[in-house]
């Protein structure tokens, strides 16, 4: 990332002591992106007014092993007035050593709930891997708005940004055997149209598969992970989702499916209409209405009152935590910022919060360091939960 004039404003501000901290925020998360080249041209200059005013004190050491105590007061001072960053006058020339030696160093934000703010980790976007019938895999997120291929009178194509689409373009006897299968990665999102006109979401770290058409008795597909459906209305094509041990049978409606092989639990959301939820295992079954969630756990299928626009939210954009537990949420957090939580460390702890999905990840735990009085620590991609 290059130097910029409006880097080179926000570092002089920073220097005169009249930055603000939205402007800080800005000038160091430039610092952790930036070419070493870069942030030598930035800082060349200021040194050398720094080294004509320090030129043979014998007391510049001293100075600069006192630049951490600098930087602890001036963390101190943000914590007490967290809508500026103000420093005292008197530590002006020190200021200027302190700020490129951070630089150089590469000692990135000092934060409110983090001793050291390392690159910050961006949030997922949309990635996915389709899988064609005859093994064929296709990398989406590098290909423009374009028809990918025709199979059997089913024409597949990508459409700008995050969806595929599935539309007949010729009758054909038999789609049914030829299975198409999209994966995202941990980070990924996608969205896919099936050839019923069935809208599909897809979160991260999520695999759907399913026929590249339907013409039999009934519309099935598999899913392990997240997926939120909107099922195109067919009262004689019932829509049945299996995932892991739960199957799942309706006609047209909204829901959403969490069932990834590592949770101990499935469950299932229902935004509108009514579905049919089967545990396989202990044949036994429930029908949901708007409003009501299924839960399969510990060999039990039950089911209750909940807001389901937040268990769906996620395809919205947002993570809706609605008094959930910290772990919970951990894992969430690691599926779409690609983490290494240390689970360990998690306490119990409920949390209530809704945070856009696309903040950067120490925006989003500065967020659950508010509503939960809990710091986190990142190392690499490592986060440890601190009482």
């Amino acid at each position: 990332m290059k130097i910029t004039p409006q880097i080179e404003a926000l570092y002089l501000r920073f220097l005169s002591n009249e930055i603000t901290e939205a402007e800080l925020n800005r000038l160091l998360d430039y610092f952790n992106v930036a070419e070493s080249a870069d942030l030598h041209t930035l800082i060349e200059a200021e040194l050398l007014d720094v080294d004509d005013e320090y030129h043979g004190n014998e007391n510049l050491d001293r100075h600069l092993n006192n630049i951490h105590h600098i930087i602890s007061a001036s963390i101190d001072a943000a914590d007490e007035k967290p809508r500026t960053v103000r420093l005292q006058p008197a530590f002006k020339s020190l200021l200027k050593i302190a700020a490129s030696i951070l630089v150089v160093l590469s000692i990135g934000y000092l934060g409110y709930t983090y001793l050291f703010k390392q690159a910050d980790i961006l949030p997922g976007r949309s990635l996915a891997t389709l899988k064609l019938s005859n093994g064929h895999e296709i990398n989406l997120d590098t290909l423009a708005n374009q028809a990918i291929a025709t199979v059997n009178g089913v024409q597949i194509t990508k459409l700008a940004g995050d969806r595929i689409v599935y539309t007949h373009v010729n009758a054909v006897s038999d789609t049914n055997s030829y299975l198409q299968t999209i994966t995202t990665p941990l980070g990924g999102k996608y969205k896919v149209t099936l050839t019923d006109g069935t809208q599909v979401v897809l979160n991260s770290g999520s695999t759907l598969t399913f026929p590249i058409g339907f013409n039999q008795a009934q519309r099935r597909v598999t899913l392990s992970g997240e997926a939120y459906f909107e099922v195109s209305k067919d009262a004689e094509h019932p829509f049945v989702v299996s995932s892991g041990r739960e199957r799942i049978t309706v006609l047209g409606t909204k829901f959403n499916i969490s069932a990834y092989p590592d949770d101990d639990f499935i469950s299932t959301a229902l935004l509108e209409g009514k579905v049919n939820c089967l545990d396989v295992n202990t044949n036994s079954n429930l029908i949901l209405h708007p409003g009501e969630a299924a839960l399969i756990q510990n060999n039990q299928l039950s089911k209750s009152t909940v807001d389901v626009s937040d268990m769906a939210a996620w395809q919205q954009g947002f993570f809706a935590f609605e008094n959930e537990e910290l772990a919970v949420v951990m894992k969430r957090l690691s599926r779409w910022y690609q983490l290494d939580v240390d689970y360990t460390s998690i306490p119990e702890k409920r949390i209530y919060a809704r945070i856009n999905m696309q903040e950067n990840l120490t925006t989003v735990l500065d967020m659950l360091s508010i509503t939960s009085g809990l710091k986190f620590k990142i190392e690499g991609r490592r986060v440890t939960v601190m009482k």
